[in-house]
């Protein structure tokens, strides 16, 4: 229906009547069984008031300790909302029962309306979903990942000088172009520019995006899915006109890219990278299909959006914690000079040898989590849990943010950045402590994409350490500037930008870093 053509007030008055027939029929459709506990909620709207505006992790882990449950139900216009707060019952649902815990709930805003239902992190469960995960897996994993490490090292090293040339200048922007440079160096044969990169500013977008409409409940829409039909115009409407802004950045985002290796591949200037060889493949096999150029596109696309902006927020997080931590700071560079020593740069041979670089990794993902809410899950079937009824069609969302910062798994005082709470007392990796993947999704839906990320922070983190002090900025009378410590609020959480201070640690690493990346084969 176009609702242009109606007056406003017919517009309203069959609005409210959808909506109330809506909600009508999801509260007719649920009996008296037992739900998890939860808040007790108003007629029709149910718990839309106790919903958290930000921060929603911490509000649900004090929902499980009011409730004394791990697991709790809230009720929205009739749409059930489960929030897991513990790795047991994560482990229960997600993995053990994954048959009828991976799909994913409609998405109505980021999929339908910005128009994300090409990234295969949002499909629901099935064939398409497979495909494009099957292909990620494939391009993401060990061992493919090691022919990935030589751009990551090259970008590592591309980052150094940066922050040699510019040691109190913008940190954010340098790890931005440090992931931007792997991700699209690795998938399309990129070469990123140093400033105001167009395939960069795209994804950048993008991300935006995502983490303001990924997490659900975030607007209205997503409860109500017919609110999409209203008009921008319409009182509440300003999603709409907010959603076709976004949309253009995530049309573009899959296809920018492909277009560039498709055009260099034409005129014989393409780099080697993922889409390039895979192209290619496809034209010997005589494969090369709509179908499957798709499915390239997409999954392409996936890494792109999904890799840089994880990158970046887990080492803002690693910088704030040196800063705040000037004696983890000084343990980590003793810990990489034992075995790196003064005459030349970590790089992957030394990944096994420096297990503090390892806890320090951990911990940096375990501390401020950036995906404190992982993506929802929604359930196919009825299903029954320790006694409680959980119907099908409920968005099942895991606490990533609780269970990291659960005593019971990571010892006392989680609030504190701590890396040798994942070593035992001889300074090894600890194997009885939980790696911190709740980070990284559940089950079926857990990003395939770990080991890469996790390479690329490991070398960052050694190389930053090998050659730099990272300290707290000083104000003109030479005062330390205390960092804030705020983060955003979403889909994906980070650090607010903070004053700091990195600078070399002696005269010695400016030559060897600039040496490194003139002399070295990547």
């Amino acid at each position: 229906m176009d609702f242009s053509l109606l007056e406003p007030i017919t517009v309203a008055k069959t609005l409210a009547f959808t909506i109330l027939l809506y909600v009508s029929y999801q509260l007719a459709g649920q009996s008296r069984k037992r739900y998890p506990p939860g808040p007790r909620g108003y007629p029709i709207i149910g718990n839309l008031f106790d919903l958290p505006k930000r921060d929603e992790w911490v509000a649900y882990k004090e929902m499980s300790s009011k409730y004394n449950s791990d697991i709790i139900h809230l009720n929205v216009f009739g749409s059930s909302i489960v929030v897991v707060n513990s790795l047991e019952v994560a482990q229960d649902l997600f993995d053990k029962r994954s048959s009828i815990y991976s799909d994913r709930p409609r998405m109505p805003m980021l999929n339908e309306l910005i128009g994300f239902d090409w990234h295969f992190a949002f499909m629901p469960y099935g064939e398409l979903w497979k495909e494009r995960r099957k292909l990620f897996h494939k391009e993401f994993t060990p061992p493919a990942t090691l022919l990935h490490r030589p751009r990551e090292l090259e970008a590592t090293r591309k980052a150094l000088v940066k922050f040699l040339d510019n040691p109190d200048g913008d940190y954010l922007s340098k790890f931005r172009h440090l992931s931007s440079t792997i991700i699209l160096g690795t998938a399309y044969g990129i070469d990123v520019q140093n400033d105001n990169d167009p395939y960069v500013n795209v994804s950048e977008r993008a991300v935006y995006a995502i983490t303001q409409a990924g997490n659900i409940p975030s607007y209205l829409v997503d409860q109500i899915p017919a609110l999409k039909y209203i008009p921008e115009w319409f009182p509440g409407g300003n999603f709409k006109k907010q959603a076709r802004e976004w949309r253009e950045y995530a049309d573009a985002t899959p296809t920018l890219p492909l277009k560039y290796v498709k055009d260099s591949m034409a005129d014989g200037t393409a780099r080697s990278s993922i889409a390039s060889r895979l192209i290619s493949t496809m034209e010997e096999e005589g494969s090369r299909t709509p179908e499957n150029e798709l499915l390239l596109r997409d999954v392409l696309g996936s890494i792109y959006v999904a890799g840089s902006d994880t990158t970046t927020a887990v080492l803002e997080n690693f910088v704030l914690a040196m800063v705040q931590n000037p004696e983890i700071l000084k343990k980590g560079q003793s810990a990489v000079d034992a075995v790196v020593g003064s005459n030349r740069l970590p790089d992957f041979s030394d990944q096994d040898s420096i297990p503090y670089v390892d806890a320090l990794l951990k911990e940096s993902l375990r501390w401020r989590p950036i995906t404190p809410l992982a993506a929802p899950h929604c359930l196919t079937t009825d299903d029954e849990y320790q006694g409680y009824h959980i119907p099908a069609g409920s968005i099942v969302v895991g606490n990533s943010w609780a269970m990291l910062h659960d005593e019971v798994i990571y010892g006392p005082d989680t609030h504190l950045f701590n890396p040798e709470r994942f070593l035992t007392p001889d300074g090894k990796v600890d194997p009885e402590v939980k790696h911190p993947e709740m980070l990284f999704g559940f089950g079926r839906r857990q990003c395939p994409g770990m080991d890469m990320a996790e390479s690329s922070i490991w070398m960052t983190i050694a190389s930053l350490l090998a050659c730099f002090d990272i300290v707290k900025a000083v104000d003109r009378k030479g005062r330390p500037i205390e960092p804030v410590e705020e983060y955003s609020s979403g889909m994906v959480c980070r650090p607010q930008l903070f004053k700091c201070s990195i600078q070399p640690r002696s005269p010695r690493v400016e030559t060897l870093v600039r040496e490194a990346l003139q002399h070295e084969t990547f």
